[in-house]
């Protein structure tokens, strides 16, 4: 038996706690002491022994348990020669996960420079170095240094990430304040809807909108469906978020005017790089949704769209205050 394999796939097999080509040896061993018995009992048995071997179907029976034993070993060598294809793809897919990850660390990393650049050129602005600023101007700078922040945040979050942590899209737990995170990231936006004539709306019901869950990413949520907004809102159409609550749960709505969704279409909402056909002219990666999914889905709670019979699109965020909750 060749036992270079458990050490070829050695990472591999600490990850998953056993070793499966002993465990695979170990259930043949035992697999084998049925025929060995039978072997055994046969030889000790000197008159069915001769009664088999020596009668009128001696050569049958030799020859049955000769295809038995050889389907036996062939078996087991099939059997190994699958638990070989499945580690080595497992290998492979932990080195390319290992890889692209290893990327978006080097990107990330790289990122920090130009934004320490814009971020200290910005604060030089916003205190007068080039000259005195009205209000509208350092309104505008402030914005630009808020939104400067997160995305600091965003790549401080994948640096300080181990590989293992990235992969699995880990939380980080903390009472959270949904409104808060929506009225900030309303008010970013608003500007941005202003350029494009665009009515962004906002109304909050009354209520505590604190909910237990990792802020970071409840803040991904909540700026990508505003964002998606802002980006696919015609000209003149209207955006409305609003927040409601109750004692189990927080709810998130952001709907705007559009012209809808095709029924064969909807299957790509939430898939990854899945582009709608009326969208494809606009820039984009497909990306925004299945990253929104997946965090509430990390939160225990749901995501769903109604298009809008054609003339809006509105998602809906339902999101439990305590993560151990899921909403149905």
């Amino acid at each position: 038996m060749n036992q270079k394999h458990p050490n070829e796939y050695k990472l591999v097999i600490s990850e998953l706690g056993s070793d499966p080509f002993r465990t695979l040896d170990s259930i043949f061993v035992l697999m084998s002491l049925i025929p060995l018995l039978t072997l055994f009992y046969l030889i000790n048995n000197e008159d069915l022994l001769q009664r088999i071997f020596l009668g009128n179907g001696g050569f049958i029976a030799a020859l049955a348990i000769f295809i038995s034993l050889t389907g036996f070993l062939y078996a087991y060598i099939l059997i190994r020669r699958l638990v070989e294809k499945l580690l080595k793809y497992a290998q492979e897919r932990r080195v390319a996960d290992g890889e692209r990850t290893e990327i978006l660390l080097a990107v990330s990393h790289d990122l920090k420079n130009p934004l320490t650049v814009v971020r200290g050129s910005l604060d030089n602005l916003l205190e007068g170095v080039g000259g005195p600023l009205n209000e509208a101007h350092a309104a505008s700078i402030r914005l630009c240094l808020s939104n400067v922040a997160k995305l600091s945040r965003f790549i401080e979050e994948i640096s300080s990430a181990s590989k293992e942590d990235f992969i699995r899209t880990f939380l980080k737990r903390g009472l959270a304040d949904l409104r808060g995170i929506v009225e900030d990231e309303v008010n970013d936006f608003m500007p941005l809807a202003k350029k494009a004539n665009v009515d962004l709306r906002y109304q909050v019901s009354p209520g505590n909108f604190d909910l237990w869950g990792d802020e970071g990413k409840l803040t991904r949520v909540v700026m990508n469906l505003i964002s998606n907004a802002v980006k696919y809102t015609p000209t003149g159409g209207i955006i409305e978020v609003a927040l409601f609550s109750d004692p189990d749960t927080v709810t998130l709505l952001v709907k705007n005017t559009s012209s809808g969704i095709l029924s064969t279409e909807m299957d790509k909402i939430f898939k990854k790089y899945g582009r709608l056909e009326k969208h494809a002219r606009i820039e984009g990666t497909g990306l925004g949704l299945p990253i929104i999914k997946d965090i509430v889905d990390l939160h225990n709670g749901h995501i769903t769209v109604d298009a809008g019979h054609g003339k809006n699109i509105e998602f809906k965020v339902v999101l439990p205050r305590n993560l151990r909750g899921k909403t149905s």
